[in-house]
């Protein structure tokens, strides 16, 4: 009912900016806004499959869709940054623990938003274009809220809040593709516009092709009596070759299971639907996420990834925080090799203990994945993380051995 209702962007969202100064009011505000704007998944465990559940469930991620648009406010951003960093400047002395619960609740807030996820029909968005998602992080941009981030991840008294950072982090750069981000603002080579111009051609050929092949189709109003060809090369279950029946047309289409009934795949042996997508936001998003990731690994790359792994190894994280770290350790370190390749800015994770560490995730998602078979996707989506991060380590030492500088072989000794 509050969802129909819109409260969140008619109600809350105006108090908030109007009455940030009141501390009282801004909690019970900020309270209300993370319980409202909670993952549909973590209300509902899982996708669910009955039909009357399914239906609350999309309706719920449909006001989750409708709160982010109205997120998208460099003014409600530059509230939240404004009192974000007012706590932040308290000292550990002065600080209460009603100041840091409030800290926690305006990093679960961008953490709820962040992780929406868009509506494709809604948005139908292109490459270039700015989407939902797009124009918060740009709010997040204007209001300085990504500067405050970057404080949190490299400072050494506020290491508590390092898995909420690294987790916002992460939901940032979830549909950039790290070698097109690195690439963001240089000029364009001839060999790239060679490329595309290639790339057009073969478009207009296939194009041409199919409108030749449309024209010469005969219409629906034909005689069965269309005729019978023989496929040379092509074996039939004898030693004869092929007798096709139908339109030389529909040749294309053929197979030899055309005719057959389609054998049914059990549900956990079926592969596992692509999660991810990868689009191009706008420039100015994108040159802002680039300059995002060049200041993060040579200030709080080595910092946050030291730390968070040890609170993984410690067991003082949620179940499965781990994804989270392994997803940043491969963003990250490949967004390195294709920008100006220097390994002592990923030098904590290019270790020993990092390798021994994902491969040990990768062999218990594994057999979990084996042994837990209602949740086998969820379970090959962690290994395909976990696999992820592992390609990455080796490409980048791969990367060193490649390197003739000699500050790359003093990191490779």
């Amino acid at each position: 009912q509050l969802g129909a209702a819109q409260i969140l962007q008619n109600d809350l969202v105006p108090m908030v900016n109007q009455y940030h100064q009141d501390k009282q009011l801004f909690d019970v505000l900020i309270r209300l806004m993370v319980n409202l704007t909670q993952p549909a998944l973590l209300c509902f465990g899982k996708v669910p499959q009955d039909p009357t559940f399914r239906h609350h469930y999309l309706q719920v991620v449909s006001y989750l869709q409708a709160y982010k648009e109205a997120f998208a406010n460099e003014k409600l951003f530059g509230s939240l940054s404004e009192k974000l960093y007012e706590l932040l400047q308290l000292d550990w002395e002065q600080r209460e623990d009603e100041d840091n619960l409030l800290i926690e609740r305006i990093l679960l807030l961008i953490r709820n938003i962040l992780h929406i996820p868009a509506d494709p029909e809604e948005e139908k968005s292109v490459d270039d274009d700015a989407s939902t998602h797009d124009k918060v992080l740009w709010a997040m941009h204007m209001s300085g809220m990504d500067d405050l981030l970057k404080f949190l991840a490299s400072s050494q008294t506020e290491q508590q809040w390092s898995m909420h950072v690294l987790e916002i982090i992460s939901l940032m750069f979830r549909d950039q593709n790290p070698e097109q981000l690195a690439a963001t603002g240089q000029a364009r080579s001839a060999k790239d516009a060679g490329k595309d111009v290639r790339d057009l051609e073969i478009l207009r050929q296939r194009e041409a092709a199919e409108k030749k092949t449309r024209a010469f189709q005969r219409g629906t109003r034909h005689s069965r009596f269309g005729g019978s060809y023989i496929v040379q090369g092509l074996k039939a279950i004898g030693e004869n070759d092929i007798v096709f029946h139908k339109g030389l047309h529909n040749f294309k289409n053929y197979s030899h299971d055309l005719g057959k009934a389609v054998q049914r795949v059990p549900k956990r042996r079926q592969v596992a639907r692509e999660a991810e997508v990868h689009r191009r936001s706008a420039l100015n998003v994108r040159l802002f996420l680039r300059e995002f990731c060049i200041d993060f690994l040579e200030n709080c790359y080595n910092r946050l990834m030291a730390i968070v792994k040890d609170h993984l190894i410690r067991e003082q994280a949620q179940q499965h925080d781990e994804t989270y770290y392994l997803w940043a350790l491969a963003f990250f370190m490949a967004f390195n090799r294709f920008h100006r390749f220097r390994p002592e800015l990923v030098s904590e994770t290019v270790s020993i203990r990092t390798f021994h560490f994902v491969e040990q995730n990768l062999t218990n998602y594994y057999e979990m994945m084996l042994t837990d078979k209602n949740e086998a996707i969820s379970w090959s989506r962690r290994m395909h993380l976990a696999l992820k991060a592992y390609q990455e380590l080796l490409a980048t030492i791969h990367e060193m051995d490649r390197c003739k500088e000699e500050a790359v072989c003093s990191h490779r000794q």
